[in-house]
């Protein structure tokens, strides 16, 4: 269990990290089609890079929302995220017109040059510095509650399990002690009767050295306890 905790924790972290990405990826985005618009022919390079740009962020964007088809979050982190609300139905549809616009203002590039693009490209720049930036800032916050609450859920699984041998501890301490004085009860009663009570008596000097040995068991166990 712990194992998947940390495993979870690191995905998550992951996740915020990546969301850094999308922001420094739509801000170059924004400046290769600020540049190659004012171009008349876009070079052939920078929209290759757009390309790899846009490809990049929509992975990104399909990994941080719970529920899509194409991401490669694993099911357990996804359903932290959903239980979380990490990423609203909103904040996605965020996601998505940026790249709709960016990919629609990339095609009237290829086909047509950029002069005339300018104020729709304007329009998406204004868009990523407001309305997306703070999309992603949202979404971080919600991935980082969906970290606090790997964290806090392990936390209280480990102070119920803590809990739970703390008493089981105690359970087999009253027991050895039960078992210590059956055994001297025993060997009282067969003191009593002489000859005849021999063999129980070394049948309860016997269940009194188990004791004894079972005493510092568990009290070795708490010790080891009591020092984590």
């Amino acid at each position: 269990m712990a194992n998947d905790d940390t495993n979870e924790e690191a995905i998550l972290g992951t996740l915020i990290n990546r969301c850094g990405k999308m922001r420094m990826l739509s801000h170059r985005v924004v400046v290769t089609l600020l540049l190659e618009g004012a171009k008349e022919n876009p070079c052939s390079e920078a929209m290759e890079e757009l390309e790899q740009d846009l490809t990049e962020f929509s992975k990104i964007a399909s990994d941080v929302t719970p529920g899509s088809k194409k991401t490669s979050v694993p099911g357990n982190v996804q359903g932290i995220l959903e239980k979380v609300d990490a990423v609203s139905r909103s904040q996605n549809d965020t996601l998505v017109q940026f790249l709709t616009n960016a990919r629609l203002i990339q095609q009237r590039l290829k086909e047509k040059g950029g002069s005339h693009l300018n104020k729709i490209i304007q329009d998406l720049a204004q868009f990523v510095k407001t309305t997306l930036l703070a999309t992603l800032n949202s979404i971080v916050e919600g991935i980082n509650r969906a970290l606090d609450y790997v964290v806090s859920t392990r936390q209280s699984q480990a102070g119920k399990q803590t809990k739970m041998l703390r008493s089981s501890i105690s359970e087999l301490e009253k027991i050895s002690r039960m078992i210590m004085i059956i055994s001297v009860n025993a060997s009282i009663e067969a003191s009593r009767v002489g000859e005849a009570g021999r063999g129980f008596s070394a049948v309860a000097t016997e269940i009194r050295g188990l004791s004894q040995s079972a005493n510092n068991v568990i009290s070795t166990l708490r010790t080891q306890f009591e020092n984590q």
